[in-house]
């Protein structure tokens, strides 16, 4: 996964229910559906939200069971 061409890297198997995480990222939309693909490969359930958080604009991802 990509944030303005910077790689992001993901440690996916420590990313456990009741978690979040914050990846910022001005084109919020983008961000999302690039989420929702790698969610629905990795069959993971995940609630996904724009926010800002300390001024500045990315998505927050929940791990939801």
């Amino acid at each position: 996964m990509e944030t303005h061409g910077i790689p992001v890297t993901i440690d996916w198997g420590k990313f456990q229910i009741g978690t979040s995480i914050f990846v910022p990222g001005v084109d919020q939309g983008k961000l999302q559906r690039e989420f929702r693909r790698e969610m629905q490969r990795l069959k993971l359930k995940v609630v996904i939200k724009p926010v800002v958080e300390n001024d500045i604009l990315g998505v927050r991802v929940w791990r939801v069971p």
